[in-house]
């Protein structure tokens, strides 16, 4: 009720278009929404990535007969256009944390419709270095899998993970260096917490894998017994 006072006299405009939204706690209209592109099968049954053929197609991607992955199956939601660009650019360096209520509608959508998560006991995000997050002031993966968390009924573990290394930025390396730059990089408050059970780990892209692969590899040698990757977005395409 108080919302719903608050939007009459406020009415929330749509950070795309700035039309006017009935729903106090949203920052993208219907129709701007629509506009996000989802991300479509055929997936790699590994990596999640978009891959060419019929939707029914099963196979993995060159990348990952390569690879030594240690997550058992990733997923992105939407495709990282410039629309969603630039909602995420808000999201994380304008501090605009509303926006996570719309980002993790887009990404439940998604996990509904693939059954995503239906046996994750725990919900885990991508940790920040300390250093980092004094100067961003807030973890956007922490916050989107907060919101996840409340909406899907899954625990969400925070502070489980940590970034022991403030390692460079890994948008300005090349795929091997990324490996490297963050091997053993993270670390885990209690081993136990994790032991046999089916996480759920939340980040915002997946770029080349190699920091939820990392993650994921920390959780695996330490008893984890299925680990989920899901992102709010991808930048390939098929």
């Amino acid at each position: 009720m108080l919302g719903a006072i608050i939007n009459l006299f406020y009415p929330a405009l749509c950070r795309v278009c700035s039309k006017k939204i009935n729903e106090f706690d949203r920052n993208i209209c219907d129709d701007c929404v629509k506009k996000i592109k989802e991300r479509l099968p055929p997936f790699c049954v590994k990596c999640g990535r978009q891959l060419k053929g019929s939707p029914e197609l099963i196979t993995t991607c060159p990348d990952c007969k390569k690879d030594e992955l240690y997550f058992d199956r990733a997923w992105s939601a939407c495709c990282y256009d410039e629309l969603l660009k630039d909602l995420i650019h808000d999201f994380k360096y304008k501090k605009i944390t509303s926006l996570s209520t719309d980002f993790t509608a887009l990404i439940i959508g998604f996990m509904k419709k693939y059954n995503v998560g239906k046996d994750a006991q725990m919900i885990l995000s991508i940790p920040m270095h300390p250093n980092r997050l004094f100067k961003r002031e807030i973890n956007h993966a922490d916050i989107l899998a907060r919101a996840l968390g409340r909406k899907l009924g899954i625990s969400y573990s925070r502070n489980t993970l940590k970034k022991t290394k403030d390692t460079p930025l890994q948008s300005k390396l090349k795929r091997e260096a990324r490996i490297k730059n963050l091997y053993s990089s993270f670390s885990l408050k209690d081993t136990s917490i994790v032991r046999n059970k089916n996480i759920l780990l939340v980040d915002d892209l997946f770029t080349t894998g190699s920091t939820v692969n990392e993650c994921s590899r920390l959780l695996k040698n330490s008893g984890a017994k299925y680990v989920e990757v899901i992102t709010l977005a991808r930048g390939d395409s098929a």
